[in-house]
């Protein structure tokens, strides 16, 4: 994406400002856990680096009209911030799950399952007045598919290109095929990300650089929810549908 800082929506100015700086506040509160061994300690803090490495590659990939690419990182993001919001848990809590998981004995879907149970009811909404729970599991099982090489990754590949003043379009594919609405729209997942991990960090409460920025996290989430590259549906699996269409005459910037 690239326009002039006034001209850009909301949403990308927070996550400019926001996604660095809370991967930096998130990973001092990582290193903070005392857990009865150094590698359960260290489990959170590496999630939230490789976290950190996902969004560098994926905003490289995305640049490059390596889409597809892109997406396969955003669906370990995912599964990054589960393992990092578990290290953020009390020891009783968190040890016998990061232990299950570092020996294979409890998955990512487990992991959430405690969480939705133990934590997450003190989370308040998602995006749309949807419980966290809600949000947070449809997210992460309509980002399943990315997993592997599937039929909507694939979708991500292709470039779509107007014709006939708009009203058709046709599919380009090749080694970098930027697609612009593509790009926009997984640029708005890394917000998301952003989001995710502000709130996760919020909810910890014990980092007060986290709490200074906390009215900077709620804006950036009313924003994401507002755009018109979303459909303000709590049903995940089509706001991850590769293709996206506007009217002729009508953009995602529409009323933003």
């Amino acid at each position: 994406m690239s326009a002039d800082m006034d001209e850009l929506p909301t949403w990308f100015k927070l996550n400019e400002e926001l996604m660095w700086s809370l991967i930096g506040m998130g990973l001092s509160s990582t290193r903070q856990a005392s857990f009865s061994s150094y590698d359960l300690e260290q489990i959170g803090y590496l999630a939230l680096l490789h976290h950190a490495g996902c969004l560098e590659a994926g905003i490289e990939a995305n640049k490059n009209g390596k889409h597809s690419a892109a997406m396969c990182l955003v669906r370990q993001s995912v599964e990054s911030l589960s393992v990092v919001e578990i290290s953020l848990q009390e020891p009783s809590f968190a040890e016998p799950l990061l232990d299950g998981w570092k020996n294979g004995k409890k998955s990512h879907g487990l992991l959430r399952k405690e969480l939705e149970e133990h934590i997450w009811p003190k989370y308040g909404y998602g995006l749309w007045r949807e419980s966290w729970a809600m949000f947070y599991g449809n997210l992460a099982k309509s980002i399943q598919p990315y997993a592997h090489y599937t039929t909507e990754l694939q979708g991500w590949q292709l470039q779509l290109v107007e014709y006939n003043g708009g009203k058709q379009y046709t599919a380009m594919a090749g080694l970098q095929t930027y697609d612009p609405i593509k790009a926009t729209r997984i640029t708005l997942f890394h917000a998301l990300l952003t989001w995710m991990l502000g709130r996760i960090l919020l909810a910890k409460g014990d980092n007060q650089d986290v709490l200074n920025v906390q009215q900077k996290i709620a804006g950036l989430g009313k924003a994401i929810g507002k755009s018109k590259l979303l459909f303000q549906s709590t049903e995940w699996w089509k706001q991850l549908t590769p293709d996206m269409l506007f009217m002729p005459g009508r953009s995602w910037r529409d009323n933003t």
